[in-house]
């Protein structure tokens, strides 16, 4: 949705709310149902895709600027957030709403431009905190797949202004996957397995050496592990397992590990691997705790 049809779909649900308050027997039904709606919110309004996903211009972030205690001067930035929306790039001409979300946008990256520098990024989305709840604008670091969900760095802002961040576990992702991906290619052989690695925890910073020795004791992870069923059989699936569990290995990492038909092994990719857990793709399917 663009940020000129959230406006529309925003006063759209103010008029149906007051509609909806004079029936005072569905008034809780329906504050309910608002309250849903704010968690698509954005710009205090509804949640904002900020460009589309088949866009491959990425807006050239410029250096950190403080914005002006009054808030009236948008940076380059800001202007680009909004000619690519179609909006009005002359602050006196936006409305107060679509005036806080890009404000608070902007903060948001100058928030990322202070503690990552040198590290660009592309706002993706913007969701307002509304009445409840944190305020959080999604970025992706330039350069990564936005079509990747690992790739997605979300910026909390909680009601004391306080911000958050877990980019952390973006940064380690590459190094750890090749951690995960060597191991178990050492088992079944180079070629004939697909690991996709989640890190949940990095006890690391961002300037802090990253690579595949330094992350193996430092980052837990989460993985999903394809295997074809020309390649595998589920005794040695079973037996992977069991060697994994006691071989003393040096990282952190359960997995969820499937066999799945050759055929559907040659397409698979990142994109399309949650299409193989169904009963016309899975032969066999395991999980495999190291906690």
């Amino acid at each position: 949705m663009s940020i000129k049809q959230f406006m529309k779909k925003y006063l759209k649900c103010k008029i149906d709310k007051v509609k909806t308050m004079k029936k005072k027997k569905h008034y809780i039904r329906s504050t309910v149902l608002l309250l849903s709606v704010a968690m698509y919110c954005g710009l205090c309004g509804c949640y904002v895709p900020i460009g589309k996903k088949d866009d491959t211009t990425v807006n050239e972030p410029t250096s950190a600027v403080t914005p002006t205690a009054d808030r009236s001067v948008l940076t380059e930035r800001q202007k680009a957030i909004l000619a690519e929306n179609g909006l009005p790039t002359d602050i006196d001409k936006l409305e107060s709403n679509q005036k806080r979300g890009i404000m608070n946008i902007e903060n948001a990256f100058l928030y990322l431009d202070e503690k990552y520098k040198g590290v660009e990024f592309e706002c993706l989305s913007h969701d307002s905190a509304w009445i409840m709840g944190q305020e959080k604008t999604a970025f992706v670091p330039k350069g990564y797949d936005k079509e990747d969900s690992r790739n997605i760095v979300t910026v909390e802002k909680d009601r004391d202004g306080n911000y958050s961040d877990k980019y952390i576990l973006v940064a380690v992702r590459e190094a750890m996957e090749k951690v995960v991906t060597d191991y178990v290619e050492a088992y079944f052989g180079e070629g004939n397995v697909k690991v996709y690695v989640y890190p949940c925890s990095a006890d690391m910073e961002y300037d802090d050496v990253i690579n595949e020795n330094t992350v193996k004791d430092k980052v837990e992870s989460t993985a999903v592990l394809f295997v074809p069923d020309e390649e595998c059989t589920e005794a040695q699936l079973d037996a992977f397992s069991d060697t994994y569990l006691n071989d003393g290995h040096d990282f952190v990492c359960n997995f969820r590990a499937t066999i799945i038909r050759k055929e559907d092994f040659d397409r698979l990719t990142y994109k399309n691997h949650s299409d193989m857990y169904d009963r016309d793709h899975m032969i066999y399917d395991i999980d495999i705790n190291m906690k």
